[in-house]
């Protein structure tokens, strides 16, 4: 529904429900209308995901009637004022999620004002603290309290929300409180639902810590503490939990906390509730308790990324409603067999990759056909059991990846995988031959890489069936032929890589068509040509790799209309549109080296580039890395260099590049890494800090430009050279005229001729009797046969 709320509603005088939510309807302006304050019937206003702006009008303070009031997510709506909702002596429901209150310091003592609330959601306000002094608190009956996502930024024990016991749903997630979390919370004995998560230290004394006794909080059903703790004891956090029989805990949310310790067989077995338990991402050790095995409702468990050692125990396999089974990177050991998934018949995910294990599952029991994530990566030996395509036949996420598997790819892979796979990966093999071309029956693949194997020839065509790819990754292979012509279509990837091959040819015009794309990687190979143009279409492009290829001509001005290295409004449209990508982007990037996700790069190194460097490109402000080595560039180094910010590491070595360094280079600040070795650079070096500390890290930074001096340099420089120039000139007229004065007098006075000769004789006597007796070729004779000559 589009278009204005209308003025005729105030003829619907006994109007108790209106619900406009999530409509494309606007006010004046865009700003919510003043007349809804005169629907003096209504009870139940949902105005909520419609895009006003500006200032929530004060007159809605006069549906004195009313119960219900949700004003969630209204685009850039705001209140300076919160006091007209203390005339709304019945509402029970308030919820105003994502409308700016940070000039409202006040607000709990407003909220206080209104007894009759029982829901009250603030999430996203822009709140600036939660400390507040309240002496008489009168929300004795809010059972639900959302002030997530607002940076308070204190000590949690100072917040006033601590003493309402009637909270049933308590949501702190990202709100920056820190500090020792309150006994007071042991104490809310209807809590069904507490979320801490997410909370960064930002420095020592801000930790948070949980010694909290939960062990009465017998309502408790959802427990949220992922990336919420900075440090703690797994052992004793399942000691303080609830142990009321029976135990309504269903989820357990303790991932990414640096919780240390061994898993307590005792406590974890008593959680018999429990549908969903993750403890990832911490520094667990010890075993996996048998005692799992008791948690039959359990659905999804994750202890990924721990420092887990023995076997799995078959109890696992005594969970029939398991779902999602995560044990991936940890040290555990042994043989995964059928006995492993005896009762796990809906089991749909299963990763166990990079442990000590090895899969081994017969043909009479294969795993359930209801998998459809599979992730043995470094779990399999040599070769694929003769299961394997029978069992895999529904699998839509397939991982295979670092298992030295040998030979050609089976023909057996047609049949693994459903027609709709998203994700085969079976990189880190040794997998030889040419990609079949059974491959192309995966139409809807959006995630293949066959990198770092022994592949050879070329891609075949029919693989242009799969337009919506999104990673493709063939690297290090031996794979020939063009640059593949059937991704001109691929506008959905993201990240390409075909580094380390043996293709050919030019780098084709239509590479600007691949919209998507944030990730190109075609190093090693032997590319020739010009970058094409249209290359700057690429408008979401972040990290660029063409080195180590043949790549002529000059370096393009044009580069510099690369919109994502530059500050421009295009990082967010590039990456706040793809968060649920951003797991595998991160996965790619460093599995493939480029280890920071927002790392601007350009790498033209080892190429045939000629021309200068164009100045344009100190445009490319965000940009972190620069690498132009090798090439045959001339001219100078750009002298505005220094407003290119952002960079971090900086190559122009091997070059022909003239001219003095620009003492700008020393404003950058961030730069780690610089090289501007062999090149025909001339002159000073600029004094800072920044430029003293780079060539302490690699003294080799300058070597190979003979007319470089000064600091760090042996070779000093002075620092004014006209001045030197016309010293050395006076000093020569005074040695020349000086020259002619001694000659005149020797002319013109006798006695003053005379004695210089005889001067003259005397040290040319010392002198040839001295290198006489050295050489001991000649007898020594008088001087007067000398003389005589």
């Amino acid at each position: 529904m589009f278009g204005q709320i209308s003025s005729s509603l105030l003829a619907l005088e006994h109007l108790e429900y209106l619900d406009l939510s999530y409509n494309g309807l606007e006010g004046p302006t865009g700003r919510l209308h003043e007349f809804l304050g005169s629907l003096k019937s209504l009870k139940h206003l949902d105005l909520s995901g419609i895009p006003f702006s500006g200032g929530v009008p004060p007159q809605l303070g006069n549906l004195s009637k009313l119960q219900y009031l949700d004003l969630s997510y209204m685009g850039a709506a705001n209140s300076t004022d919160l006091s007209w909702l203390t005339s709304l002596p019945s509402v029970q429901y308030l919820k105003l999620n994502r409308v700016n209150l940070s000039t409202v310091l006040d607000w709990p003592h407003v909220m206080n004002m209104i007894p009759s609330l029982r829901v009250l959601g603030l999430s996203e306000c822009s709140l600036a603290r939660a400390n507040q002094s309240l002496p008489d608190l009168n929300l004795t009956d809010l059972k639900e309290l959302d002030v997530s996502m607002n940076s308070f930024n204190h000590p949690m024990l100072t917040s006033w929300f601590w003493n309402i016991t009637s909270l049933k749903y308590l949501y702190l997630d990202h709100t920056s409180l820190y500090g020792q979390i309150p006994d007071a919370l042991g104490a809310m004995t209807s809590l069904q639902v507490l979320d801490l998560s997410y909370y960064y230290a930002e420095d020592e004394k801000n930790k948070r810590i949980m010694t909290t006794n939960l062990k009465k909080l017998c309502n408790l059903e959802f427990l949220k503490l992922s990336s919420a703790l900075t440090y703690g004891d797994i052992t004793e956090l399942f000691r303080n939990l609830a142990r009321c029989s029976p135990n309504k805990l269903q989820e357990l949310d303790l991932r990414s906390n640096q919780l240390t310790g061994m898993l307590p067989a005792t406590w974890i077995g008593q959680l018999t509730n429990l549908v969903i338990l993750d403890l990832s991402f911490n520094h667990i050790t010890g075993p996996l308790p048998t005692s799992v095995g008791r948690l039959t409702r359990l659905g999804t468990l994750d202890l990924s990324c721990n420092h887990l050692t023995g076997n799995v125990p078959y109890e696992i396999g005594m969970l029939p409603n398991l779902i999602e089974l995560y044990l991936n990177n940890n040290y555990l050991d042994g043989v995964i067999k059928e006995k492993h998934l005896a009762s796990a018949k809906r089991l749909q995910t299963i990763d166990l990759s990079y442990n000590a294990l090895q899969v081994d599952l017969i043909s009479e029991r294969q795993p359930p056909s209801t998998l459809s994530t599979v992730r043995f990566a470094a779990c399999i030996a040599d070769k694929l059991p003769e299961w394997f395509s029978d069992a895999f036949s529904n699998v839509e996420y397939l991982n295979m990846s670092n298992n030295q598997l040998i030979g050609g790819l089976p023909a057996s892979f047609s049949s693994i995988g459903a027609m709709n796979a998203i994700e085969l990966s079976l990189f880190s093999n040794k997998l030889i031959g040419q990609i079949p071309e059974s491959f192309c029956k995966y139409e809807g693949l959006a995630v293949l890489d066959l990198s770092n194997n022994f592949l050879e020839g070329e891609l075949p065509s029919c693989l242009g069936v799969m337009e919506d790819m999104e990673f493709i990754a063939l690297s290090h292979n031996s794979l020939s032929g063009e640059f593949p012509s059937f991704l001109e279509n691929f506008r959905s990837v993201l990240f390409l890589d075909l580094a380390m091959n043996k293709f050919t040819g030019s780098l084709p015009v239509w590479i600007g068509n691949l919209v998507s794309l944030r990730i190109l990687r075609l190093s090693h190979n032997r590319f020739f040509g010009s970058i094409p143009m249209n290359i700057t279409n690429l408008a979401c492009l972040q990290y660029m790799d063409v080195s180590n290829n043949e790549i002529s001509g000059s370096l393009p001005r044009y580069l510099s209309n690369l919109k994502a290295m530059r500050k421009t409004n295009m990082t967010r449209v590039c990456y706040v549109d793809d968060i649920e990508n951003f797991h595998l982007i991160s996965l790619f990037a460093v599995l493939k080296g480029v280890f920071d996700t927002n790392m601007m790069s350009i790498d033209l190194s080892s190429n045939n580039l000629t021309g200068e460097i164009p100045e344009d490109i100190i445009a490319l402000n965000v940009l972190v890395n620069l690498n132009l080595s090798l090439n045959h560039l001339i001219g100078v180094v750009p002298n505005k260099i220094g407003e290119m910010q952002s960079l971090e590491s900086l190559d122009l070595s091997r070059n022909k590049i003239s001219g003095e360094i620009p003492a700008t280079l020393s404003n950058l600040t961030f730069l780690s890494y610089l090289d501007l070795s062999y090149n025909n650079l001339t002159g000073q070096i600029p004094p800072g800090a920044q430029l003293d500390s780079l060539y302490a890290a690699n003294p080799f930074m300058y070597i190979g430009n003979t007319g470089l001096c000064g600091h760090p340099l042996r070779n000093n420089c002075s620092r004014d050279g006209s001045r030197d120039t016309i010293l050395l000139s006076w000093i020569g007229c005074g040695f020349v005229v000086g020259i002619w004065m001694a000659f005149g007098v020797l002319f013109f006075k006798q006695s003053w001729r005379i004695a210089f000769f005889k001067l003259q004789d005397k040290l040319y006597d010392k002198e040839t009797k001295q290198e006489l007796r050295l050489l001991g070729k000649v007898p020594v004779v008088k001087r007067d046969c000398l003389r005589s000559r």
